[in-house]
């Protein structure tokens, strides 16, 4: 089998050799496969693709991996997905592992356990990983730490991609192309995944997560956490918008072939999109943006609703500060290209 190792990364060269390094010891590695390392550095302003090169050399040289360190100069995650998948992953790749550049993986025997769930059922086209956040591994935790792991582990994703670490069958990533700009990939990858690209109705049952956590990542700090849910709240509601708008398309077929013409012909189609939909209207955030993390808490019984909701309802005020930021983000020109 042909597996492809994918790592797009802008502006890693404080983490990429390191995972390099975490590949090289990994079990996987030393099965009787054929791989291929593909590293797309976009648009870094930093040595991103040499430490990447000078370290797939070490780790590398003398085993069956053929490495391809590709630097384009155009940012965007979607952007170079797209690149990797169509261009730079060899035809007779089988399989692809996608990951980012600043993961920490669990133990050795992850990436093997990625590939056998995903070979061993053939009804799933993808399987993703368990990321959990760094501070798990302190021995002495703060107050503020246990808050935040407790806040996470109510945002089960068992059916969708997270875009930090999975593996898919290259035949139907193939069929697959991502809008241009897609703030926030794994969302919008997963719905095109579920719906054969926007032509039926979902079948959640196509992507799987591996049920043991299989990587870190790092936590932010308190700034760096509102940052990133605001980031997060304009991906998914602009994601939202891409998908209202692909399924009004009424697509008998999968609809990547619209969206790969779209890229091509009309660069801008997402923003004006965007900024369609947010108009003059003071407030675009749906309702839901604001109230999701107390979804969680219906019908889960007296004990564990006692247990659980005072978290869920600090994390929903927290929440309140960055969903203001992310309206005020939508209603710009470039509210597509945020990320």
């Amino acid at each position: 089998m042909k597996i492809a190792i994918c790592i797009i990364a802008r502006n890693e060269a404080g983490t990429i050799g390191s995972l390099i390094a975490q590949l090289g010891a990994q079990t996987l590695l030393a099965q009787p496969h054929r791989f291929q390392l593909v590293v797309v550095a976009n648009a870094c302003t930093d040595t991103t693709a040499i430490t990447a090169r000078e370290a797939a050399q070490r780790q590398f040289s003398g085993r069956p991996v053929n490495s391809l360190i590709h630097e384009t100069p155009l940012g965007g995650k979607a952007r170079s997905w797209n690149l990797a998948v169509h261009e730079l992953i060899e035809p007779d790749v089988e399989i692809g592992l996608f990951l980012d550049a600043d993961i920490e993986f669990i133990d050795e025997a992850v990436l093997a356990e990625l590939l056998e769930r995903l070979t061993t059922d053939p009804a799933l086209l993808a399987v993703s990983g368990h990321p959990v956040k760094d501070i798990l591994k302190k021995p002495r935790k703060t107050p503020v730490d246990r808050f935040s792991l407790l806040v996470s582990r109510q945002s089960p994703a068992p059916h969708a991609i997270n875009g930090s670490l999975y593996a898919a069958r290259m035949s139907e990533l193939r069929r697959i192309w991502l809008p241009v700009p897609t703030p926030g990939e794994d969302g919008l990858l997963s719905a095109m995944i579920h719906t054969d690209g926007f032509s039926r109705p979902a079948r959640p049952e196509l992507i799987a997560q591996i049920s043991r956590p299989t990587h870190y990542f790092e936590a932010h700090s308190v700034g760096g956490y509102f940052r990133h849910e605001t980031r997060m709240i304009v991906g998914t509601v602009v994601n939202g918008w891409l998908c209202e708008f692909l399924w009004a398309g009424g697509h008998n077929e999968n609809a990547s072939p619209l969206i790969r013409d779209r890229n091509e012909g009309d660069p801008d189609w997402v923003g004006r999109l965007a900024e369609s939909r947010a108009a003059d209207r003071r407030w675009v955030l749906p309702p839901r943006m604001l109230s999701w993390r107390l979804h969680n808490l219906r019908g889960i019984g007296a004990t564990r609703l006692l247990r659980r909701a005072p978290f869920s309802i600090a994390a929903t005020i927290l929440n309140l500060w960055p969903a203001y930021q992310a309206n005020k983000r939508l209603k710009k020109r470039d509210a597509a290209g945020f990320w």
